[in-house]
């Protein structure tokens, strides 16, 4: 059977005295199986129990202490149904892209202080926590079932999540975002924009008059 590619991860390794230590945790389906390639010639292979939904983890140690060096890391399996859900622990490293090609299953995702994001494989998510992201626009339009995204201390001055109708939490506390785009047809009842000091001021009417609060 073909394995299909599901994700990819890429970034570099810090100067950290301790070295670069790496790990994604991911929740699969029962009965399946994942191999990570971690781009310097070895991989792992994580399996859920044949009949039960399994959190697996996956690790690596990149490289020597104090280098700094790429990676490129991929993520395969025989059923694109397999990852259902998934937390980084690469913190040791600077994560600059995660694109999601083939997840059929996947609802919620964990990524922190990342650069850019591809959702194109995986737009049935549901929940994005996001944390720190690094780039200049973050743009979820096309994620037509999230229900609540978490990105609190981003520095993107644009989010996109006009597509977004079942939005229900949005946690944007801290983020130098200037302006927020939402479907006006979105169930909000949960929203934290507190220290979100270069909001426009349209976006910013918006939600006070939609919660009845100063932002």
């Amino acid at each position: 059977m073909v394995n299909n590619r599901l994700i990819t991860i890429t970034g570099k390794t810090k100067e950290w005295k301790e070295g670069n230590h790496g790990a994604i945790d991911m929740l699969l389906y029962r009965g399946t199986s994942v191999t990570v390639c971690w781009g310097n010639g070895k991989s792992s292979l994580v399996s859920a129990q044949a009949n039960k939904d399994t959190w697996c983890r996956a690790e690596q140690t990149f490289c020597r202490p104090g280098k700094v060096v790429p990676y490129r890391i991929e993520l395969f399996s025989e059923r694109t149904d397999a990852v259902m859900e998934i937390v980084d622990v690469l913190w040791d490293t600077d994560v600059d892209s995660v694109s999601f090609h083939n997840c059929a299953s996947l609802k919620r995702v964990k990524f922190h202080n990342v650069s850019n994001f591809d959702f194109s494989g995986a737009r049935q998510l549901e929940y994005l926590d996001c944390d720190g992201f690094r780039g200049s626009a973050l743009n979820l339009s096309d994620l037509t079932a999230l229900k609540s995204l978490h990105c609190q201390s981003g520095l993107a001055e644009l989010i996109d999540l006009s597509g977004s109708i079942h939005l229900g939490s949005l946690d944007l506390f801290g983020s130098k975002m200037k302006k927020l785009k939402i479907n006006n047809q979105a169930t909000l009842q949960d929203v934290n924009t507190q220290y979100c000091d270069n909001l426009n001021q349209s976006t910013r009417l918006w939600i006070e008059q939609k919660f009845k609060y100063k932002t």
